[in-house]
């Protein structure tokens, strides 16, 4: 997840590129968000605010949900869909499409999972926790949604063994921190480029809704 896109080839971010990005993300987050936990000993459900891109200011509250058991953990994101030219588009990088307002637009949702938080560098989970680090941080797309209705709906699970896009891999879905983004990719195009939208990271964290679960 990153500032350039890649090929619908190969789709893994560069790992460093992610390292930054995760970073601002937690920057922005810093504010905090509302949570909460509630499940069985091996069921766990949170959920939290979906804030807005670039700040702190909630864009829907209570729209993001995350399931544990002691093998997966599932996101379930549901927001009213952006208006096309209601926010800032990030610069595409080729072979990503021109990001342009339009109708309908295009959205992938992407987790961070940390597996050790308690291990993460500076007592907080970033970029530089990704990848064969103590804290174990990996990088997965959860989902890529074309936006033709009011409410935008998307979700995904991550599994134990599941191959991450960056890191090791999920360890821990109990004791994980996880973060969560949506990234726009602007109107929907078709063929290879549609496919590089669905695909691929879109711009940075100023240009991502999030939201943020920390360990139950």
């Amino acid at each position: 997840m990153h500032d350039a896109t890649t090929t619908p080839v190969d789709r893994r971010p560069r790992g460093r590129s992610i390292a930054a990005a995760v970073a601002v993300l937690v920057a922005i987050g810093a504010v905090g968000a509302a949570v909460d936990a509630h499940g069985g000993p091996h069921t766990t459900r949170q959920r939290a605010d979906v804030l807005e891109p670039g700040g702190g200011d909630v864009y829907k509250a209570n729209g993001a949900k995350v399931i544990r058991n002691d093998h997966s953990i599932e996101v379930k994101w549901k927001v009213p869909t952006p208006t096309p030219g209601s926010y800032t588009y990030p610069d595409a990088v080729p072979p990503h499409p021109p990001i342009m307002a339009g109708y309908p637009e295009v959205f992938t949702l992407w987790m961070f999972v940390f597996d050790h938080p308690e291990l993460c560098s500076d007592g907080i989970c970033d970029g530089n926790d990704i990848g064969d680090t103590p804290a174990r941080g990996s990088v997965y797309q959860a989902d890529g949604e074309i936006a033709y209705r009011h409410n935008l709906k998307m979700g995904g699970k991550v599994r134990l063994g599941q191959a991450p896009l960056d890191g090791l891999g999920l360890s821990n879905p109990l004791g994980a921190e996880v973060h969560v983004a949506m990234a726009p990719h602007g109107q929907a195009s078709s063929g290879d480029g549609l496919i590089t939208q669905l695909n691929t990271g879109g711009g940075g964290p100023p240009f991502w809704w999030v939201a943020f679960f920390l360990t139950p």
